[in-house]
């Protein structure tokens, strides 16, 4: 009478855990959708220098001399910053001048 109450405890307890191991992911393997997730959208924006003298920023990883006057085109990452590397008239060095996202795609900054 043991031997067939434990017999039958295990045999339905294999039939509920077998149904969840049938359709459980491995471990070793991830969505492809939870890539996208990761991937930052590339920004186009335009920073125009308006003050009268140079302005050297730093634009994501490369470094950049905004010229008086001139306007100068950004392909940055969302999320990425323009930094002011020396200091001016208005601008402290390390000062953030732009948070790249979404919403400049298009637009022209004027600095002055």
């Amino acid at each position: 009478m043991k031997r067939n109450f434990v017999m039958g405890t295990m045999v339905m307890a294999t039939a509920m855990l077998a149904g969840t191991a049938v359709y459980a992911m491995p471990l070793a393997k991830t969505p492809t959708g939870t890539h996208s997730m990761f991937k930052s959208k590339m920004v186009n924006f335009k920073i125009t220098n308006g003050t009268s003298e140079p302005l050297t920023v730093k634009a994501g990883k490369n470094t950049l001399t905004l010229e008086p006057g001139k306007t100068t085109d950004f392909t940055l990452a969302s999320g990425d910053e323009v930094v002011a590397k020396t200091r001016s008239k208005h601008y402290e060095q390390g000062q953030v001048l732009a948070h790249v996202n979404e919403d400049l795609e298009g637009h022209n900054i004027t600095i002055e």
